[in-house]
């Protein structure tokens, strides 16, 4: 793989009558964030890949969010493991699609920041907020596959109140 793409859902509700936490939507603050990061990302022209997104269905609406933008010809497959995964279960999941030249993941925190964390090398960088992206560049001279420090952050954002946020500054 070349590119890895981490996406963290938007903003969730937070009710507590919501018996599985599966089930929680994201709220109107929510899907404004992740559509106008979806307005951002066009630029980007993503060429058709795979995507892989969490069974929850707050993961479920912020990829609905981004269906133009990360090609909508894109395959989507939604993993039972993704949901709530931690850093170790995603890197396995994702390791299984290593011939692809560019994967997008939809998940959960803490999982995705530490991903993001360990696979850049930079442990200073603060969580993944919600409707945040990193896009991740693998070396073509990796041949070791996901590991500590194999990848460079491309750019880290966030959108948030009808701008963008570069998470990297």
């Amino acid at each position: 793989m070349k590119i890895l793409n981490i996406i963290r859902h938007a903003k969730s509700i937070q009710n507590s009558s919501i018996k599985n936490d599966i089930y929680r939507t994201i709220t109107k603050i929510g899907k404004i964030d992740a559509d106008f990061l979806n307005r951002y990302l066009v630029q980007y022209n993503f060429n058709k890949h795979k995507i892989l997104c969490s069974t929850s269905l707050r993961t479920k609406q912020t990829l609905e969010c981004f269906k133009y933008s990360l090609n909508n010809e894109s395959k989507i497959v939604y993993y039972q493991d993704l949901y709530l995964a931690n850093f170790k279960e995603i890197i396995k999941t994702i390791s299984l699609e290593s011939k692809t030249s560019m994967l997008t993941i939809v998940g959960h925190n803490p999982g995705v920041s530490d991903l993001l964390s360990y696979l850049s090398g930079n442990f200073s960088l603060d969580d993944m907020p919600t409707s945040s992206m990193a896009q991740l560049e693998f070396s073509k001279r990796n041949k070791t596959g996901l590991h500590e420090s194999s990848a460079k952050i491309n750019f880290y954002i966030q959108s948030k109140d009808n701008s963008i946020i570069n998470l990297l500054t």
